[in-house]
């Protein structure tokens, strides 16, 4: 078979669940293709699945297991460097594909074979709860499908794409980073590298379950923020970073710093009125949010809207100051990657509102 003509789906996996992996094991196939399935193990105490290991046994898929735990990053390499079909199809080991996903990939593969890859769309289910519908409107399931809003792009989660071996610059995913942004600053590095972007798949979908059933995602939050702070210094990211206004915790923490010398010289109340104008105008900007996107008042999604983007904005600033890195105080990142320097400090209605929020609060409280 021409390797042209192949792919390796490779699948990194903590949890071994049968149940998800057999669907995607047992994908059609077109029959010009070679399929080659990959799952790697990364939890070397794992109980192999009987029906898994029958499988390994029989050849129809390569069982890879770490000696230790890897993380994400450098297990997805070791997946891809296991095969050597031209196509790599990277996939989570928790969606759901759909019945024709190889079908969707191989059909633009044949249009587009000097493509350094392809996106696919990832699906959530309907948001159910207050923590679902709060992760929804702060978008933090937005990257997931874009591929149905843009033709191209520089990147995406990485649960769902795939990639052409025979463009893939070294190294790849980077170890290091192991809180998240590793599929960030692989993909857009690759396509810098590479001076082309990857071809949206629209009809490539999978659906992936709600992270914990729905619970709130504190934890992947503060990750996802640390993560952000890690790669934002890096060569391929850092000239896609602007100055921005401080966000809540940044400011806050300015204003704890001078807390202390207001206290000496007599404007400690002004300091702490300004702090509970910077605490209030978030929770209101983020109440109108929700009516905006719900058409209902709902104090409890509100609340979750707020902690969720917040948490983030806390683990983007304690990364920073982990790691030393005072420039990326007020730093963002521009995750369109459309051109090198974007602009600084910009303004969309929700930072309007939140400005105009915070003046009111202060004047009002000054006045009382």
């Amino acid at each position: 078979m021409n390797n042209s003509h192949a792919i390796d789906v490779v699948i990194p996996s903590f949890r071994l669940d049968e149940h998800i992996l057999i669907p995607i094991i047992d994908l059609k196939k077109p029959e010009k293709y070679d399929i080659h399935i990959y799952i790697v193990a990364d939890n070397p105490n794992a109980t192999i699945p009987s029906k898994i290991n029958e499988l390994s046994k029989q050849g129809r898929i390569h069982l890879i297991i770490n000696d230790v735990n890897l993380g994400f990053s450098a297990t997805r390499n070791k997946g891809i460097q296991a095969g050597n079909s031209k196509w790599i199809l990277l996939l989570d080991d928790d969606i759901v594909p759909d019945e024709k996903l190889l079908y969707a990939y191989t059909n633009v593969i044949e249009k587009n074979a000097n493509a350094i890859g392809f996106i696919g769309v990832t699906d959530f289910p309907p948001p159910f709860n207050s923590a679902t519908k709060a992760l929804t409107i702060n978008g933090s399931t937005a990257h997931f499908n874009i591929a149905r809003q843009k033709t191209r792009m520089k990147w995406a989660p990485t649960a769902n794409i795939m990639l052409n071996r025979e463009k893939l610059t070294s190294p790849m995913f980077d170890k290091n980073l192991k809180k998240g942004g590793e599929d960030i600053e692989f993909l857009v590095r690759n396509s810098l590298v590479n001076n082309d972007e990857y071809i949206s798949v629209p009809d490539a979908i999978v659906v992936h379950p709600w992270w914990n059933s729905g619970k709130m995602q504190t934890g992947r939050m503060i990750r996802y923020g640390i993560g952000a702070a890690e790669i934002a210094n890096l060569p391929a990211i850092r000239p896609y970073t602007y100055i921005d206004f401080t966000n809540s915790s940044e400011t806050l923490l300015l204003l704890l710093l001078l807390a202390i010398p207001a206290s000496i010289c007599g404007f400690l109340k002004i300091i702490l009125i300004f702090m509970l104008a910077i605490v209030l105008s978030e929770f209101i900007t983020n109440f109108i949010r929700t009516i905006k996107d719900t058409k209902t008042i709902n104090f409890d999604i509100a609340w979750r809207l707020m902690a969720i983007k917040n948490i983030y904005e806390i683990g983007q600033l304690w990364g920073n100051l982990r790691m030393g890195h005072l420039n990326g105080f007020s730093r963002r990142i521009d995750m369109s990657f459309k051109k090198a320097s974007p602009s600084w400090f910009r303004l969309n209605r929700w930072k309007i509102i939140k400005l105009l929020l915070i003046a009111i609060i202060i004047i009002a409280a000054i006045s009382l």
